[in-house]
């Protein structure tokens, strides 16, 4: 049996956070302006809206884990298409994966909003990367499956299926 140690662990979850993104802007690729407007009471926002709150949010828990925040070579104001979105996730993805070997997950990281100073330990972060994607990734899988769209499958047994080569499983 493959044997994870927590490093490893934590970057999976990571990896897992990335391709699920990648799943869901793939799919959105695949819809008319029209639909990328849609949304539902109680979700975030548009489809759009949302996919550009998420990929914006973690190029910012970049920057509060390694200090350096991911620039996308597009301006947000110009409403750049769901290709450069995705590819724009990409690089943000891979930051995330290598702002693993940064702080260590008990070292304090350094935020200020509004005036006020926050300090809380790196792990947090992680936690919030995970939660905040899932939550999002659900807010649009939520607004497809309303307007007649297969949204994709984004759980956990997915992404195993995905990468059998990381995992390992038995069907009997």
């Amino acid at each position: 049996m493959k044997e994870m140690l927590p490093e490893t662990t934590l970057a999976e979850l990571i990896r897992y956070n990335n391709w699920a993104n990648q799943q869901v802007l793939a799919a959105c690729e695949q819809l008319d302006e029209e639909q990328l407007a849609a949304t539902l009471p109680g979700s975030y926002g548009t489809v759009r809206s949302t996919l550009e709150h998420l990929i914006r949010s973690e190029a910012f828990y970049v920057s509060i884990l390694t200090g350096q925040r991911p620039l996308p070579p597009f301006q947000w104001e110009a409403k750049p298409g769901l290709p450069e979105m995705r590819a724009y996730a990409v690089q943000v993805g891979e930051a995330l994966v290598n702002a693993i070997a940064q702080p260590g997950p008990n070292d304090l990281v350094y935020e200020e909003e509004n005036g006020e100073k926050f300090q809380y330990q790196a792990v947090v972060v992680f936690i919030q990367i995970i939660n905040h994607g899932v939550e999002h990734r659900t807010n649009i899988t939520t607004i497809l499956s309303a307007g007649q769209q297969t949204p994709p499958e984004v759980d956990g047994w997915n992404y195993m299926f995905a990468y059998p080569e990381r995992f390992e499983y038995v069907v009997s």
